[in-house]
């Protein structure tokens, strides 16, 4: 397929995501029904309307002011015209077959003055996000925000997780070279790598298939190489889902401490077995039921909790127009509650260690604040933020201490 007649099989798809339809199953649904896309274009394609979701509010507002209801095709139009201009032409467009109904006039008058109708928007519709989260965004990121809201409005770049259990950072550079991979090294971290070209080899190539490396964000990968996750331990990441955080400690202490998984989603456990036994991981599944025998057990809990998502905008740009207020206020409640009930598993001495993939202070810092209000027994060891300046994702953590 021609990038152009790529950038056009995106508006079906995003009619489809418009109109109700979860965009990973509108993607599904469309290459299922265009087998003649091959795995460049689909991942192309997939590029494309992800490239759209970061950038909807000013891709839609010189439409939107002409009164134009948003949909996929004055999207891509707009992507077209303002980002791939050394790419494609306005001919390009105009002439493209796939392009229908034709461009009409007015159309293309809204496109030439695009450049001035996007210098008089709004704040919120020139760095892509919600409004009613300005305030709570600012809180967390205060002069870093208008930076960082321009970070994420690109694409995030590819890290690697190197598992030493197999492997060292060195030699795994060197193999996936050989593979076409280039990688660079992340002074944050000692087993780290960032993809600088290639990644489309990543799945068939050895280093993957062997488990030798892993595919996990930098800011993801920081949380788990605290101090306080030690040999010798017994570590419970209870909020596990498919066990990136798990795999990680198993890699970072090599096996040398007891470690447990836990999640009230079996399936995605499921996920952990498989990942496990090709990683060398030596983990333990333990279900809702058998939890409640290990109270007072674990020197560490590890919560990675589910929340909005906001420290992934990049990576997951839909999450960015699925938030609202009630959705926030009821992922907090979880979230607390979730720490609440680990009280019971954690030793004395023990440290709780509490995660969120978030930007928003009511997921983050105020959760944690109102438990150590009304749990006297833990005490704060250290928190941090990290965001696209200091790391990679938005990310809190923080490390609490059970007397």
């Amino acid at each position: 397929m021609l990038q152009i007649s790529r950038a056009c099989a995106a508006i079906d798809i995003l009619d489809n995501y418009i109109n109700g339809i979860p965009i990973e199953k509108a993607l599904k649904e469309w290459f299922k029904n265009n087998r003649f896309a091959g795995s460049n274009d689909r991942r192309s394609i997939r590029d494309i309307i992800f490239d759209i979701l970061r950038k909807r509010l000013i891709l839609f507002y010189p439409f939107q002011i002409n009164d134009y209801y948003e949909n996929g095709r004055i999207l891509v139009l707009s992507y077209l015209y303002i980002y791939k201009r050394d790419t494609f032409s306005l001919c390009d467009i105009v002439d493209n077959k796939y392009f229908l109904p034709a461009i009409k006039n007015k159309e293309l008058l809204i496109l030439n003055k695009i450049n001035d109708h996007i210098k008089k928007a709004p704040k919120n519709i020139l760095l892509g996000y919600p409004e009613f989260l300005e305030k709570k965004l600012k809180t967390t990121l205060g002069n870093d925000f208008d930076k960082v809201m321009k970070i994420f409005l690109e694409r995030a770049p590819i890290y690697l997780r190197i598992n030493n259990l197999k492997t060292n950072l060195k030699d795994e550079k060197s193999n996936l070279e050989k593979e076409n991979i280039i990688c660079e090294y992340c002074s944050a971290s000692k087993s780290a790598l960032r993809i600088k070209s290639g990644e489309q080899f990543l799945k068939k190539s050895s280093s993957y298939q062997l488990g030798n490396v892993e595919l996990q964000d930098l800011s993801s990968q920081l949380t788990t190489e605290v101090d306080e996750i030690s040999p010798g331990k017994r570590i419970l990441d209870l909020c596990a889902g498919s066990g990136g955080k798990s795999l990680a400690i198993a890699s970072k202490l090599k096996n040398n401490a007891d470690i447990f998984a836990h999640d009230v989603n079996t399936l995605k456990l499921s996920n952990l077995l498989l990942r496990s036994n090709r990683a060398g991981a030596r983990i333990k599944i333990i279900d809702s039921r058998s939890l409640n025998k290990y109270g007072n057990f674990f020197d560490i809990i590890f919560i990675d909790a589910p929340c909005s998502g906001t420290g992934t905008w990049r990576r997951d740009p839909k999450t960015k127009w699925e938030i609202n207020d009630q959705k926030i206020k009821t992922l907090s409640k979880n979230q607390y509650k979730i720490m609440q009930n680990s009280c019971s598993y954690l030793k004395k001495s023990g440290f709780l260690i509490y995660v969120v993939c978030s930007l928003l202070e009511d997921e983050g810092e105020l959760v944690v604040k109102k438990f150590l209000m009304n749990n006297q027994k833990f005490s704060l060891v250290n928190k941090q933020l990290y965001h696209p300046i200091n790391a990679s994702d938005g990310f809190f953590f923080a490390i609490l201490k059970k007397r």
